[in-house]
């Protein structure tokens, strides 16, 4: 059986690289635990102009739900930093 599962594959051959989106490797990290970190929205832009506690809560790490993991996974095969 596995003669069947090579048949057709030249020796040497090496499987292609898979493309990794540049922009979730530089918007997004991953923590110890596995969760990816992200940084919140609206928060870099006319801070003067926006009250103290929105200001602290942009500060704060935002992490994906369980939905976005998935996705994150497939944009960034070979993981983040």
């Amino acid at each position: 059986m596995a003669g069947i599962a090579t048949r057709g594959i030249k020796k040497g051959y090496k499987m292609p690289k898979l493309k990794t989106k540049s922009y979730m490797k530089k918007r997004a990290s991953m923590t110890a635990s596995g969760k990816i970190r992200v940084a919140r929205n609206a928060h870099h832009k006319c801070l003067l102009h926006k009250s103290k506690r929105a200001n602290k809560a942009g500060a704060k790490p935002q992490y994906l739900n369980d939905n976005m993991m998935g996705q994150a996974k497939i944009l960034a095969p070979y993981g983040l930093k």
